[in-house]
């Protein structure tokens, strides 16, 4: 595997007491790793001496790849702390970010004595399951849509997720899953509904094979069929898709505004391709497929391998769908270097092999050609009508169904 991309980030971490007071100080650090998602920042700021809990990233401004090839970002977060506030004053242009911290939020573990909560909980369904953590969690995610923590335990480690309300329904769908179909879901030891909690073992490494990876999918939805109507899942099918695409496409939808706006003639050959859409709509609708469950945000980052099993994760956008859909090849590859046509259409043929008892592969394929266009509509659903409409800040998702919409532009 190549090294990731060279990457250089100024990291703004503002630091004030939990529970009281209105200092603040701030610390500004060089980091070379990713922290968007919250993801290496409690790391950067303990080799900068400093100790606290996340509160949550207040800002967020990339700069690109430079021709030194080195990408650039700038990213401030809230860090609380028990006990003094020292450091260096924040200066005037992030003023207004430390106002922003010490505001109220919504996100249950933006708040600076949620953690001791959550740790109590992880701590008490680990001794359930005679096991116990060897040390404090490491944050992979900590946004608006979920908090992630891999815990490590005497026997390895395990992960800790917690989703807010509108995702809730992955805490329902995720047992049920682990437990009817193997690579479903990571296996759950742990959940509790009412907090949006999971307790999940280790599935393996990240990633998989493509067609290995599409093939899995295919056994999963054809053989939580019987499950449809346990899971209570939300229709999000064609008929969805249908009559939702003219929002979709309408000047609130595309306003220019938004980060990764479309240009007015992006915008103009996007609605050119209305009367095809619906076409391929319509022959997905009338195909012999049934709908089944649906992941809904399927790429590399929601799978894992061990040895030649496959497990999906992440289920929060779970519903019940065409299953070509789910199906698009280039999410399970790397952006680089990008798959070529070979790779992807045996990848897809993994896929259709197991359909094939349904109707003929010539059949197939072209179905699931109107199926890769048509799923960019679903995911940028997902964001449109899910995200944008659910999280307390809908400015950290504005324009996130644009990129799904600019796809179908691709030659």
């Amino acid at each position: 595997m190549s090294d990731p991309a060279p990457r250089e980030t100024t990291l703004h971490l503002l630091v004030t007491r939990a529970g009281c007071g209105a200092d603040a100080a701030c610390h500004t650090l060089t980091v070379h790793t990713t922290t968007y998602a919250g993801e290496n920042v409690l790391e950067a700021a303990q080799s900068a001496g400093l100790r606290g809990r996340l509160g949550r990233r207040l800002a967020f401004t990339p700069h690109g790849r430079g021709a030194d090839g080195v990408t650039r970002a700038t990213c401030a977060w809230h860090l609380f702390t028990d006990g003094p506030v020292a450091g260096p004053p924040v200066p005037a242009s992030l003023r207004a970010l430390a106002c922003a911290a010490r505001s109220p939020t919504a996100t249950p573990w933006f708040h600076a004595d949620w953690q001791a909560g959550a740790l109590a909980w992880l701590d008490a369904e680990l001794a359930v399951q005679g096991c116990s953590r060897t040390g404090a969690p490491t944050v992979l995610k900590h946004w608006q849509i979920s908090l992630l923590w891999r815990v490590p335990t005497v026997r390895g480690a395990v992960y800790f997720k917690a989703v807010p309300a509108f995702f809730r329904r992955e805490v329902q769908v995720t047992p049920r899953l682990a437990g009817a179909v193997p690579g479903a879901a990571p296996e759950v030891l742990a959940a509790d509904e009412q907090r949006g909690f999971l307790l999940l073992a280790d599935s393996g490494e990240p990633g998989g094979d493509p067609a290995g990876v599409l093939q899995h999918l295919a056994h999963v939805q054809r053989a939580t069929l019987p499950l449809r109507s346990q899971l209570h899942l939300r229709e999000r099918g064609p008929a969805y898709l249908r009559a939702h695409l003219d929002d979709l496409l309408g000047d609130e939808s595309l306003r220019g505004d938004q980060p990764g706006a479309l240009t007015p003639d992006e915008v103009a050959a996007l609605r050119a391709q209305r009367t095809d859409l619906l076409a391929a709509l319509a022959r997905l609708d009338a195909s012999p497929l049934p709908l089944t469950l649906g992941h809904g945000d399927l790429h590399a980052g929601n799978v894992t391998t061990r040895g030649r099993a496959v497990t999906l994760l992440d289920w929060s956008d779970v519903s019940l769908t065409h299953p070509f859909l789910d199906a698009n090849p280039a999410y399970l590859f790397p952006d680089d270097p990008a798959p070529g046509p070979a790779q992807l259409n045996a990848a897809r043929d993994a896929y259709l092999s197991v359909w094939t008892d349904l109707a003929p592969l010539d059949e197939l394929r072209a179905l699931h050609a109107d199926a890769v266009r048509a799923g960019e509509l679903y995911r940028a659903l997902g964001y449109r009508n899910g995200i944008q409409r659910a999280v307390p800040d809908p400015g950290e998702w504005a324009g996130a169904h644009l990129w799904h919409l600019r796809r179908l532009l691709r030659p």
